[in-house]
């Protein structure tokens, strides 16, 4: 059974800006909705605790500076999630619900042959460190607006492309639930994140990381 502390409020976002300053922004996945939620600037002498206390209970992910800078302030090692991974979990249950929906169609073709077919989605293809505004460009989403400072401009993008990934996911899971052929009664309740890929990246706890 999952605990509370296993279940995540969001992503914590690191990126390290042009004045060695770490900032940490926050993107809340819950059941009420997918949103930016808290953006810091965090200076060198920055007391650890109040680092802590803005990754713990979150899923850290950042830029390889923003993981680096991290790690030096905590003196200790915070790997990044796997967001390319995210995107690949997301794209496998796509495919396993695209399976079962022409299953489910081939049973009786001629009563099913105007069966509404999926949705086709616009993944990201992400990669490790990759640039978050490029990646949103490509999916037609504005990656921040031009008043944005220019130290806060990749980390806004890449706040920008987990919401992305995060409602593209909201959408598939809601027509998985909107589809009675695509769950049962066991599995009827709206998944905030792929499930397996939830499992191999915990939110962050002190005295476990």
């Amino acid at each position: 059974m999952e605990t509370w502390q296993e279940r995540p409020l969001g992503f914590a976002i690191v990126d390290e800006t042009s004045k060695g300053h770490l900032a940490i922004h926050h993107v809340s996945i819950l059941d009420e909705g997918i949103f930016a939620s808290g953006l810091w600037d965090l200076p060198e002498k920055t007391p650890k605790k109040e680092i802590q206390d803005r990754i713990t209970h979150w899923i850290v992910v950042g830029t390889n500076d923003g993981i680096a800078a991290l790690n030096k302030r905590l003196g200790k090692k915070v790997k990044s999630a796997d967001l390319s991974g995210l995107v690949a979990a997301c794209e496998t249950e796509e495919a396993r619900l695209q399976a079962e929906w022409e299953q489910y169609r081939d049973q009786e073709p001629k009563k099913r042959s105007k069966l509404k077919p999926l949705a086709a989605r616009n993944w990201p293809a992400v990669q490790e460190d990759g640039d978050a505004a490029k990646l949103l460009k490509r999916v037609g989403r504005r990656p921040y607006v031009e008043e944005t400072p220019r130290d806060m401009r990749d980390i806004i993008a890449f706040s920008r492309l987990i919401i992305y990934i995060m409602e593209t996911w909201y959408e598939l899971e809601s027509e998985r639930l909107g589809r009675h052929y695509l769950h049962t009664d066991e599995d009827d309740e709206r998944e905030l994140f792929p499930p397996i890929w939830l499992k191999k990246h915990p939110p962050y706890w002190p005295k476990v990381a």
